[in-house]
Parts: C-alpha cells; structure tokens; sequence
C-alpha cells in the first residue's frame, strides 16, 4: 500500500506544481489588481498543500515529486503567449482558472476513492474541502465578470 500511496501522492503534488505556477501565470494575464492579488493567494496556497503532500511521501518512506508536469509548463507558456497577443483580461483568466480547479478536484476525489491511512485521508479531505471552496468562490467571481465584461 505505501507504493501505491507514494505514487497517488506525486501526482497530486505534480497538480499542486503545475495549479501553482499556473496561478502565476494567471495572476500576470489578469486586467484588475484584485483579481491578480486573489491568484497569487492561490498559487501560495497550492504552493503549501504541495508542501504538506511532500511532507507525507517522506513519511512513507518514499522520494516526494519536485515539480509539476510538461502539461503545466505549457499551460503556462500558452497564458503568456495568450496574453501577449490579446492581452489582460479577466473573464479568460477566470474561465481557464475554473477548468484547471475542476480537473484538480476530479484528481482529489480520485484519491479520496483510493484505499488509504487515516493520516493521508485526514490531509487529502481538508486539502479537497479547502479546493471545493475555492471553487464555489471562483463560480461567483465568473458570474461577477461575465456580468461587468464589455
């Protein structure tokens, strides 16, 4: 079960990686000051849950991941070439940040599904609760933008 465990967990630090410079990325692309204070709130908060993950694969024993996907890297080349050529804007920002926060939470609920310790259930549904409520936060801010978009 620790294999297991260890690998389940590398993938979500990979997500935690690439969602935190994804939020950088995001955070340069955004049109309004509170928007990019808002993403780099998130990407420091993916930074910890990262952290913490890391944490637990040492305590199993195993080597924790260092960094996020190619996937990620891309993603993040894509919002800066995006924003070069369209240049900033909230609503786009918003609406890549929703889709990337979904398929991470898919990924947690995946974990959740898995057999694991108590310990890394503990950590994995607070880290998914806090993702869940970021998310909701993140459907409002969306119908905020969309409403006040030209």
């Amino acid at each position: 079960m620790p294999h297991r465990t260890i690998r389940l967990l590398n993938r979500l630090i990979r997500t935690c990686r690439d969602s935190e410079g994804a939020c950088r990325a995001w955070s340069e692309a955004a049109a309004s000051p509170e928007l990019r204070e808002l993403l780099t709130e998130r990407g420091e908060e993916w930074g910890r849950h990262g952290d913490e993950l890391q944490a637990l694969v040492l305590m199993l024993g195993g080597r924790p991941a260092l960094s996020g996907t190619p996937a990620g890297e891309l993603l993040r080349g894509w919002v800066a070439l995006k924003t070069l050529a369209l240049g900033r804007g909230d609503l786009p920002v918003l609406l890549d940040w929703e889709h990337s926060q979904r398929l991470a939470l898919r990924r947690y609920q995946q974990a959740l599904g898995e057999r694991l310790s108590e310990r890394v259930r503990r950590t994995l549904t607070l880290q998914a609760r806090r993702l869940s409520a970021h998310h909701h936060r993140l459907e409002d801010l969306r119908g905020h933008f969309a409403a006040h978009s030209p």
